[in-house]
């Protein structure tokens, strides 16, 4: 027996299943020289034995959760011998997110590897967004790539009927108090009125396509502009997709949603591995003249908050005993804002059979996503900021009706304005 899905894992396997917008995490990574194929097929051996080895199994009795389980089932490594042209690696890693991921069936991952016309390797890894968020993605992959990874021991066997008995029990009891809490409390409801009103709010204009762009800034220069500006690297990155997720002549408020790490065991029943979704959500509005200094409070404040989740005091475990489409409705929203801000922090992956890295790009995709799924969403843009050794790098994926050529020059401007130059992947 395995552990038990969360309430954040299970959010991610109803888009799997058609529920919304489907998300692919993928690893961009880049090395100065080639790297032997078989070396990259004992990576894989070793990423399918470590903590990504795994699926959903559904449960047998109604009220249980999934459970994940051991599968050490993997794609063959997908090389392609022929260089790539330098200018099209972006191009290359969005075509190799379109190779179906199955995180109940598996595969849930893959490995694809090429060269590039500099004389450099380029892989990309993906992965079910259910089986890991970014940054256990790139645990998983450093520990694979160190030799170190292994497969989680097994939680103490719990069977479907226990589970779904203790969990209908905190359920219950959590719908007690949520139900006494709005009959008390105005503030309870008001929240209540709220969160609804949030979850349909419009779409914005019809969208049919995505763009990405990858562009990468050294360190120094980058920490410099925020110590002059009085931030953090954090708020220049906010005030950077901020930035690119205002349309034009817009001078409001756009509001971003900040994933928190939150990668704390959970109760004597969840057993947390180095790979799980460990993330809440929080939201911080900015406008025009919002500063990085200012920006930095607002981060203070809202990591103090409670994360955006069920309202009201409703229990989050509520929305693992009802069907998927009624708990994809009741979760529709609370943790989509304009723009999506993911710090996933400083990654340590120097080099990988004696190849140093040359760059390291970490995003979210949504491969075959329909214009119906792309509509899902109010979110114009997502960020992903990583750092490696001494480069940032900032990866974009946009909703909105523009290319990515149009998209890397946004980017290129918005960091202009704080003094910022940018390479271009």
């Amino acid at each position: 027996m395995g552990s038990r899905l969360s309430v954040i894992d299970e959010m991610f396997l109803w888009t799997h299943r058609g529920l919304g917008l489907p998300i692919v995490m993928q690893g961009v990574w880049r090395t100065d020289g080639v790297v032997d194929a078989d070396a990259l097929e004992q990576l894989c051996d070793r990423v399918a034995s470590g903590p990504l080895g795994r699926r959903v199994r559904r449960p047998r009795i109604p009220g249980a959760r999934p459970e994940f389980i051991v599968d050490t089932s993997r794609y063959p490594l997908s090389f392609r011998a022929e260089p790539v042209p330098v200018e099209q690696v972006i191009d290359w890693a969005d075509a190799q997110a379109l190779v179906t991921l199955d995180p109940e069936c598996g595969p849930g991952w893959r490995l694809a590897a090429t060269r590039d016309s500099d004389g450099g390797t380029v892989v990309s890894v993906t992965c079910s967004h259910v089986l890991a968020d970014a940054r256990g993605l790139i645990n998983a992959l450093h520990d694979a790539m160190n030799r170190t990874s292994s497969a989680p021991a097994d939680s103490a066997p719990v069977s479907d009927r226990a589970d779904a008995l203790a969990t209908t029990t905190r359920v219950l009891r959590g719908l007690t108090r949520a139900v006494f809490g709005l009959i008390v409390s105005s503030a309870r409801r008001a929240e209540l009125r709220g969160f609804s009103s949030s979850s349909t709010s419009p779409r914005g204009p019809d969208r049919h396509r995505m763009s990405s762009a990858v562009v990468e800034v050294d360190a120094a220069l980058w920490d410099k502009a925020t110590r002059t500006a009085g931030g953090t690297p954090n708020s220049l990155f906010l005030a950077c997709v901020g930035h690119l997720a205002r349309r034009e002549d817009e001078t409001g408020t756009v509001t971003l949603s900040v994933p928190m790490n939150v990668r704390i065991a959970k109760g004597p029943d969840v057993t947390m591995t180095s790979v799980d979704n460990a993330v809440a959500m929080v939201a911080v509005p900015i406008t025009p003249l919002t500063t990085l200094a200012q920006i930095r409070k607002l981060c203070r404040e809202a990591f103090a908050s409670p994360p955006m989740s069920s309202p009201a005091g409703f229990p989050a475990e509520l929305l693992q005993v009802i069907p998927d489409r009624l708990a994809h409705r009741l979760a529709d929203g609370p943790g989509q804002r304009d723009a999506l801000c993911s710090n996933i922090g400083t990654v340590d992956i120097s080099a990988f059979d004696g190849h140093p890295t040359s760059g390291l790009a970490l995003r979210a995709v949504h491969p075959g996503a329909t214009a119906a799924q792309l509509n899902s969403t109010s979110t114009r843009i997502s960020g992903y900021l990583c750092r490696i050794g001494s480069t940032y790098t900032l990866s974009l994926v946009s909703f909105e009706a523009v290319d990515g050529n149009a998209l890397r020059e946004q980017a290129l401007q918005s960091l202009a304005t704080f003094g910022i130059t940018a390479r271009v992947w």
